[in-house]
């Protein structure tokens, strides 16, 4: 069962701000990419430098890319 919290936003200047929770973890100073719904919800994803940087070797692999790797292009319709 998911337990939501209420927030109520506060103005600071020219923005409007929402404090989050520490029981949340998010560290002081962590980027975060924003998007807001046409329903009104707003989503924060954390910005992440280099999303392959502790990649396992193959991790990303899957069925579909083992099918591509012997695909070889024939003519020059793609070209165009």
């Amino acid at each position: 069962m998911i337990v939501l919290d209420t927030v109520k936003t506060r103005k600071q200047g020219n923005a409007v701000m929402v404090t989050l929770a520490s029981k949340f973890e998010i560290p002081a100073g962590k980027t975060y990419f924003i998007s807001k719904e046409n329903d009104g919800t707003i989503s924060l994803i954390p910005k992440i430098d280099d999303y392959f940087l502790a990649a396992k070797e193959k991790e990303f692999v899957d069925e579909e890319d083992m099918l591509a790797a012997d695909f070889i292009v024939e003519g020059r319709l793609l070209d165009e």
